[in-house]
């Protein structure tokens, strides 16, 4: 058993990455980090360092690679990769308008089992993103995990997992901004 009395709770915090460098010509999952976007990311990971976590991972879209090179930078943490950990795959379709865009994540999150947007189910993307987290937690005993990943693919995996409306969370949960979940999955928080 040891002395579990002194090891930190166990959280997940799940971070959608900083505002990208947007190229409508090119596949989002190639997109940087706008100057903008690196400054969000460094605020929180000022604000992420009372969690104390001891582990850092990200999808490998540039995008995430950047936001956890910088909180990783902030806490202390060297930063895995983890293919995984990969938004929802949609690089065929194109850039779209915001409006259009919306009702496509909201049918997609109201049919995880139909492919609604891009190349891979909602279902298929929650269910790739829960396997990797469980690689990841494994890897990081004690304290709290940070993953550094994208909205829809956190959205998705948060309605299933702690039965939050998909939707409402894709709303709420901006760029640069934490979902952080207790060990008792009961208890979480946004922090952005």
């Amino acid at each position: 058993m040891g002395d579990q009395a002194h090891r930190p709770p166990r959280r997940l915090i799940l971070v959608k990455h900083g505002h990208p460098d947007i190229r409508p010509d090119a596949p989002p999952g190639t997109w940087t980090l706008s100057d903008e976007g690196r400054a969000a990311v460094a605020a929180l990971a000022g604000r992420l360092g009372r969690f104390a976590p001891t582990g850092l991972a990200s999808s490998e879209e540039p995008k995430a690679v950047e936001s956890a090179s910088i909180i990783g930078k902030a806490l202390g943490l060297e930063p895995r990769r983890d293919a995984g950990l990969g938004e929802q795959r949609n690089e065929q379709g194109g850039f779209l308008e915001r409006q259009l865009f919306e009702g496509l994540v909201a049918r997609m999150f109201d049919h995880p089992d139909e492919l609604v947007l891009g190349e891979e189910t909602g279902a298929a993307a929650r269910d790739r993103f829960a396997q990797a987290l469980d690689r990841q937690m494994a890897m990081t005993p004690g304290g709290g995990l940070v993953i550094v990943s994208h909205g829809r693919v956190i959205c998705l995996w948060a309605a299933k997992t702690l039965g939050l409306d998909a939707m409402s969370l894709w709303r709420q949960l901006d760029l640069a901004t934490a979902l952080v979940i207790e060990e008792d999955a009961e208890t979480f928080e946004i922090v952005g």
